[in-house]
Order: C-alpha cells, then structure tokens, then sequence
C-alpha cells in the first residue's frame, strides 16, 4: 500500500510540472513592438508614405519589421545593443530572402524600452543597386 501511495504522488508531481510546463508561454521574443507614426520608405526615386512599423526582435538577435505603406515591406536581419540604453543597432540582410540587402540603421525606443520612437534605415539592394531608406517617427 505505501508503494502505491509513493508512486501515486510521483504520478501527480510529474502530471504537475508537464501541465505548468506546456501552460507557460515560450520566451522565445525579447520584444515585439509596433508603432503608429509618420515617415517615408524610398525605393530609389520612389517613395511611399510609411504609416506603421512592427518589429519582433528575437533572443537569438534575429530581428523582423513589417513596415506599412500602401502595401506592407517585409524585412529581416539582426539586432544588437548600442551605447545608447534607448537605441536599437540593426543590420538588414534581407526580405523574405536573406541575402538579399546589406544595410542597417538604428531604432529608437521610449526610456522603458517597451515603446518605438522611430526607425531610421539605410540598405542597398545587392542585385539591382538601388538604395533603399526609410525614415519614421512614432506619433
């Protein structure tokens, strides 16, 4: 009876962690952020009104920005601190395709980190070499 009783509470303890295992939520994001605003993405000579940005940012420095025009540019690279606690260093390698731009900028954030302020890019397209720049700030 007093094996019973070992294994039946070993049974519930393991039954315990799995559950509060699978109910925690990942921690995979560092952040994840949007921001309404003002600002401009141009494409060589063109250039579109940029009215929103979303930014995941990753552990593992990846990082991906949707930014919002009249059509939504998608685009990935990696992130790392900078001197400044309220700035963001970004390098873009790419869209959908990584490779594909070589660049970078700098993301600004609110003094608790939890908020955009702006985002300010510089890239190159490494097949059609056109320069593409995007300037935003945070309303």
């Amino acid at each position: 009876m007093q094996t019973h009783n070992k294994f039946v509470s070993v049974l519930v303890l393991v039954t315990l962690l799995a559950l509060t295992a699978l109910a925690a939520p990942p921690q995979r994001k560092f952040l994840v952020a949007n921001a309404s605003g003002e600002g401009a993405i141009k494409f060589g000579q063109e250039e579109f009104k940029l009215h929103s940005i979303v930014v995941k940012l990753f552990q593992d420095g990846k990082a991906e920005l949707s930014l919002v025009t009249d059509i939504t540019v998608f685009v990935t690279g990696k992130w790392s601190k900078s001197t400044d606690p309220k700035t963001i260093d970004l390098q873009i390698t790419g869209t959908v395709t990584e490779g594909r731009l070589e660049g970078g900028g700098k993301l600004s954030l609110t003094d608790d980190r939890k908020s955009i302020t702006g985002l300010n890019l510089e890239v190159v397209n490494k097949f059609t070499k056109n320069t593409i720049t995007v300037n935003f700030t945070a309303k």
